[in-house]
Order: C-alpha cells, then structure tokens, then sequence
C-alpha cells in the first residue's frame, strides 16, 4: 500500500520527513508547484493506519481522505 501526506508548508513537511525517518519507514519526496509530498511504501494497511494516526496525534494535524480511484 502507499500513502501520499501532501503540505504547502515546508516546515511541516520538514518535521513530517524527520518524523518518518525516525521511525525507519521507506518514503519518497517530492516538490511540485509548491506543494511538497512524502509517499510512504511497503506499508500494511494496519501499519499504514496506525502510523498516520500516531503522527495525526502528534503534529496535531487533521486528515483528510481522498477517494480511490475506481477499477477499470
């Protein structure tokens, strides 16, 4: 499963990377238009739940899911 966590700030995006990398889980950043992303890989959907709901809690962030994108 991977999980996309998008911001516009580039501190929160910053602290988020800190965050993941002590955490020890394999992500991948990028910038685009300003908006900075982190995608996290090789995650189950348990593990990918409750990481974000640990670091929801701890940055006190909200989050916002968008929907999948239907089957062909």
């Amino acid at each position: 499963m991977t999980t996309t966590i998008r911001t516009s700030s580039k501190n929160s995006f910053t602290k988020i990377q800190k965050y993941l990398r002590n955490k020890r889980v394999f992500f991948t950043s990028s910038i685009n238009s300003e908006v900075y992303a982190l995608t996290i890989f090789d995650l189950s959907d348990v593990a990918t739940n409750s990481l974000i709901n640990k670091m929801t809690k701890h940055f006190h962030l909200t989050k916002r899911q968008e929907p999948m994108a239907l089957a062909a």
